[in-house]
């Protein structure tokens, strides 16, 4: 272990060493003044002899055979990788490699069958995470074309600088900066699924990106067969046959009204899109970015829908005033409230059910923002609701019980309540830990984690970020970032 360590340890100085070394062979010290003749000589000798000795290290490492190197890299720590994989060009081809996987893969099952304590109920599980992070947050340099990100380590309980978003792998355009908010960023299982194309520039034409961060891989999915901006996209993950699909559902383009309905699925067996059946209930019913939730093969999101009380009443109104005894157009926007749609994978069909109209705190409270998470295999509410009679807004979480009825488990006021959540998704909230929910604000940074079943709240820390003061600005997502990333090598695109 203490000869990996060095070993690795001086390739990482290596890189520093070329740096300073180019400084003086260039005639300037740390402050840009030029340096003697005399001195400059005495400085080339001495950085002439630790590049040497830096080099032993990686000739010594390029001595390995590739095995070794596999499973020595195999039981580096994540953040330990990220450093490594920014030494040079070979350590980077080494972490790409199909065999390093399978070694990784081999090192997660040595430490899961040798230790007593694991939370997994299997010795070998079919797929290994290197963590969960969450919240995330996003910081773009536009005139560098730089991207980064950063979440919160759940294991090891502190804010982590995430594998960055502009390697040249990626392939990814940086934010706009004439935009406050800029691209749809769904994730799941180690992917990130992203529609970035601008709004700005490309109205009624979608552009989604799949890439694997860690792998530094990425895939420009093929148009969609009916071009636009969806409202919603969710990422399903298939570890036994190595694949994955691509929900889009909903538009958000201007003038899209016979768009508004449409729902798409791209399956990285076929490299295709299918159409599968319409949404229902009325046009424009999706109409909020969000990534949608995940049970049991079941995909549920937010919409309008149909409400049947407010329908019967305006039946009895047309019956009452037409001639026309037909029924069947009378369902608008108008005569529908919020509540859940259910996308059924199998069946590749959509349903709803009047019991999951969204819960209310009062008949007059009217929602700000609405956001499903699921947690423990049970789908939650979050919303921000204000209270017409008296101006309060206040946020709560709702649980969905028994698929049938929601129950409000936390409901607390809001303080310093602003019209511009209504512009960005200032509140997010996330599955935590098991029964326990965060909400992350993502204009002041603070960070609450309620424990529904303690019926208790704990403050974690704020974020300190190192992108900030390099030129970075932080920039928001159209939909809320309301999921856990957990980083994999192992999910191919």
């Amino acid at each position: 272990m203490g000869g990996r360590s060095a070993l690795l340890n001086n390739a990482l100085q290596r890189k520093n060493t070329h740096h300073r070394l180019r400084k003086y062979r260039a005639g300037v010290d740390n402050a840009g003044d030029v340096i003697p003749p005399q001195a400059m000589r005495r400085r080339l000798e001495i950085s002439s002899a630790a590049m040497n000795a830096s080099s032993t290290s990686v000739v010594l490492w390029d001595l390995l055979p590739q095995e070794l190197e596999d499973k020595v890299l195999a039981n580096l720590s994540l953040q330990e990788l990220f450093k490594v994989r920014s030494v040079c060009k070979s350590f980077n081809q080494a972490i790409r490699r199909e065999t390093f996987r399978h070694a990784r893969r081999d090192a997660f099952k040595a430490a899961s069958s040798s230790s007593s304590s694991t939370h997994h109920s299997r010795t070998t599980p079919i797929h290994v995470s290197e963590g969960s992070f969450g919240p995330l947050v996003f910081f773009a340099n536009a005139a560098l074309g730089k991207w980064e990100w950063s979440g919160y380590d759940m294991e090891l309980q502190q804010w982590r600088k995430l594998p960055t978003l502009s390697n040249s792998c990626l392939h990814l355009p940086p934010p706009d900066r004439r935009s406050l908010k800029n691209f749809f960023i769904a994730g799941g299982d180690g992917l990130l699924c992203m529609n970035v194309a601008n709004p700005l520039d490309s109205p009624n034409f979608e552009k989604l990106i799949v890439c694997n961060p860690l792998t530094q891989s990425t895939l420009e999915l093929p148009p969609l067969h009916f071009r636009r901006h969806p409202v919603l996209i969710h990422i399903m993950v298939n570890h036994a046959t190595n694949s994955f699909m691509i929900l889009v559902a909903g538009s958000s383009s201007i003038g899209s009204q016979h768009l508004c309905r449409k729902t798409e699925v791209y399956d990285s067996l076929t490299s295709s899109w299918e159409v599968v059946s319409d949404l229902p209930g009325p046009d424009f019913g999706l109409n909020e970015y969000q990534v949608g939730v995940n049970a049991n093969g079941i995909i549920y999101c937010v919409a309008l829908v149909s409400d049947e009380a407010a329908v019967m009443v305006a039946a009895d109104n047309h019956a009452a005033t037409s001639h026309d005894t037909s029924t069947s157009n009378i369902t608008t926007a108008a005569h529908c409230c919020k509540g859940l749609l259910a996308y059924n994978v199998k069946e590749k069909s959509w349903s709803s059910n009047s019991s999951w109209i969204l819960p209310r705190l009062c008949p007059d409270a009217t929602f700000a923002t609405t956001q499903l998470l699921e947690c423990n295999g049970s789908i939650y509410l979050f919303s921000e609701q204000e209270l017409s009679s008296c101006k309060d807004v206040h946020f709560c979480i709702a649980k969905l019980e028994d698929g049938l009825n929601w129950m409000v488990v936390v409901d607390e006021k809001r303080k310093g309540y602003s019209r511009g959540l209504l512009v960005y998704p200032e509140y997010v909230c996330l599955a935590h830990d098991d029964h326990k929910l965060c909400v992350f604000n993502a204009v002041e940074h603070s960070v609450v984690v309620y424990d529904i079943h303690a019926n208790t709240r704990l403050s974690l820390p704020s974020p300190s970020f190192s992108h900030k003061g390099a030129g970075f600005s932080k920039f928001y997502t159209l939909n809320p970032l309301g999921f856990v990333f957990r980083p994999s090598f192992h999910t191919a695109i």
